[in-house]
Order: C-alpha cells, then structure tokens, then sequence
C-alpha cells in the first residue's frame, strides 16, 4: 500500500465519536459530482476549493464496516439524504478505510475543484433556488450579494 502520511489520515479523515461521514455521488458523473460540491460547500462557512474521493459503498460493506444513511448536514434540502455515516470506526477499520481510498486515488477516482467552480455551482443553485441565500451560513451568504 506504500506509506501513507500521518496527517492525510487525521486530517481528511477525521472521525468524529467514531463515525466518518460521505455523501454520495452516484456513478461519478459531472452532475452527481457537483450534487456533492454543493452539499458540502453549501454548509461551509466560505468559498473553497473542494477535494473528492469516490469509494464504492460495495467495497465499504465488504470490508465489514457499518454504513448508517443519515441526514446529511447541507442547507440544500433535496441532498440531505444523499448522505452516509460509516459508524463505530476503531483503528483496523480507518486503516480499511484508508487502503480503500489509496485505490480510489491510484485508480483515479477523485476530483480536485477549483474554488471558482465551487462559486459557479453554488451561483446556480442559488438562481435555480435550490438553495436560498439566506439558508447559507451568515459568512457565505454574503458572497452571493444582499
């Protein structure tokens, strides 16, 4: 698997009361893609480049681990159910976890976004209110005017 940095680990993926959080984006395609940009830039508090990583949720199940579908935390309200909870992570299963997204990333299941093509589906949300301004964090919404 080769040697994986300590911090990609306790940075990118960072539990919390043992629990890893993912949202889904279908096959990957353009739209679903940004569907995930959205969820997770509409519930940031600024603008920011976003980097994604696509797991198959089959190759989760095989390594045992505990899959949760929780209501995602986003302020778009058709994507709240597009999320997934990997819960009761210990050491062995973030390892697996891990290794799953090394394969991801050698296999070239990932997509660095730009912070203008954040700003860009965020702007198209918002006109096709999707999301409404006011629904952002205070700090976000104030990029968009008003």
């Amino acid at each position: 698997m080769g040697r994986v940095p300590a911090d990609a680990v306790t940075a990118d993926l960072r539990t919390q009361s043992n629990t890893l959080s993912f949202w889904r984006c279908g096959s990957a395609k353009d739209n679903e893609i940004d569907n995930a940009v959205l969820a997770l830039a509409a519930g940031s508090n600024r603008i920011d480049k976003v980097e994604l990583v696509w797991v198959p949720e089959a190759d989760l199940q095989e390594d045992g681990l505990s899959l949760s579908e929780t209501e995602g935390r986003t302020p778009v309200q058709d994507l709240v159910a597009h999320h997934v909870d990997v819960r009761q992570i210990d050491f062995d299963q973030l390892a697996k976890v891990t290794g799953r997204v090394l394969a991801a990333l050698a296999e070239g299941r990932y997509r660095r976004v730009a912070r203008a093509h954040v700003k860009i589906v965020l702007t198209n949300a918002i006109a096709a209110k999707r999301v409404e301004r006011e629904a952002l964090p205070p700090h976000l919404a104030s990029e968009f005017g008003g």
